[in-house]
């Protein structure tokens, strides 16, 4: 009998220091770390309930809205919760992360996964870099029960997915350190944000200027007459709020709409009901800037499908993309290719969301000791110096995809000195 209990232990232990072994092998060593984790991670560090925005969805989120220039702005705090190409799958999952540790906040939630077609929803490349940066708990093991996500058993043991890793593992290393000293030092110093060093310039007839009118049906007038940009931001902003009217199925015309793949609008729907069901009054929907031109339009037809679902459901759905004018951005300086702002573009949405945010919705900035206030007010000087590096990269017109790793992060601080 005693020799059968002790083998019994001994059985138990091995296993236990198995499971240890594969739990380290995956959070350390043979684990796919790049900016996603890294801005996952970066989302954990922030203090329990002490932001006043979070913002949820794909790479538009990371390139177009800067934390730190919106605290510099208006004092605000916030945090980027997105993933590259992340999947309308992921986007009930993510908000529950987030209302579990920043529940009192505004959540925005960019809805760029809705547009997308089922291949893009289901690609396993995209799902992955959700879910492989969240933690292992009741709220994943929902997300993994759907039907449409396969080889479920690698996102429970990432190690079968990426145990070639051995072989080379340069690239998580660096995050890996990045995520390091994010963990010392206690925050993110750019919340992480994701940018490239270019200037696009389409060889398509963008549709911008045009878009309010094309969401309702009508053409694009001959007259190709460029509207101009109105400098009292926070006026035509207050106007916009005041002027804006619910759109229903008996005032707006369904031109300018096309019906989303059956999977994307089955997931928003879920989404929308569980924002419902749980009497969530802190969310808010939006389609973020994009230029659009002819080869893109279905994806605007698509955008403003979208915007009228969440609208079936009580939410509001803030579509900048349909009222690019208003958000005073310029196609032609401030986007680094079709879907993604730059440096420049980056800085103008910020200040305009930002005051959009505080002026509709009344977001004020939570108290915080003189600790935080300092913390931020440093990101807000690594933030500068992540501009001006960024406007020295575009001059010489060196397109650089700038991330925040350790070695950007060394760069800037070399920057700060030289001051």
């Amino acid at each position: 009998m005693k020799k059968n209990v002790l083998r019994f232990l001994k059985i138990l232990c091995l296993m236990l220091a198995f499971a240890l072994t594969v739990g380290v092998l995956q959070q350390l060593v043979l684990v796919h770390a790049d900016h996603n984790r890294q801005r996952i991670n970066g989302f954990y560090e922030e203090k329990e309930n002490s932001l006043d925005i979070v913002l949820l969805g794909a790479s538009e989120v990371y390139s177009d809205f800067a934390p730190a220039h919106a605290y510099e702005h208006a004092g605000v705090t916030s945090y980027l919760f997105a993933t590259q190409a992340n999947s309308i799958l992921s986007y009930k999952s993510a908000l529950k992360n987030i209302l579990d540790r920043q529940k009192d906040a505004l959540i925005v939630i960019e809805l760029n996964g809705a547009v997308n077609d089922e291949a893009e929803t289901t690609k396993e490349a995209n799902l992955h870099k959700y879910a492989d940066n969240v933690p292992l708990d009741m709220t994943k093991l929902e997300w993994l029960s759907q039907g449409e996500i396969e080889n479920k058993e690698e996102y429970l043991f990432p190690i079968i997915k990426y145990h070639s890793l051995w072989s080379d593992n340069s690239e998580s290393e660096k995050y890996m350190r990045t995520i390091s000293d994010d963990k010392t030092r206690g925050y993110c110093l750019l919340k992480g944000i994701l940018n490239e060093t270019a200037v696009f310039k389409s060889t398509q007839r963008s549709m911008n200027q045009y878009l309010q009118k094309l969401a309702d049906g009508e053409g694009i007038p001959h007259n190709d007459i460029k509207a101009t940009a109105d400098s009292a931001q926070k006026q035509k902003i207050k106007e916009r709020i005041k002027n804006e009217v619910k759109r229903t199925d008996d005032n707006q015309s369904k031109k300018g709409r096309k019906p989303l793949p059956e999977l994307e609008e089955k997931a928003l729907r879920e989404l929308l009901s569980y924002c419902r069901e749980q009497n969530l009054e802190n969310v808010v929907f939006a389609r973020f800037p994009h230029i659009v031109v002819k080869r893109t339009f279905d994806r605007f037809e698509k955008s403003n499908t979208v915007g009228d679902i969440v609208e079936e459901y009580g939410y509001d759905y803030l579509n900048f993309e349909r009222d690019f004018v208003e958000t005073g951005l310029d196609e032609t300086s401030d986007f680094y290719n079709l879907d993604h702002l730059n440096v420049r573009g980056q800085q103008k949405f910020t200040a305009y969301l930002t005051d959009y945010l505080t002026a509709r919705y009344a977001v004020a900035p939570k108290e915080q000791s003189e600790k935080i206030k300092a913390e931020w007010k440093k990101c807000g000087t690594y933030y500068k110096a992540y501009v001006r590096y960024s406007e020295e990269l575009i001059a010489k017109g060196e397109k650089r995809e700038l991330s925040e790793d350790y070695e950007l992060i060394n760069k800037l601080g070399d920057y700060i000195y030289k001051q």
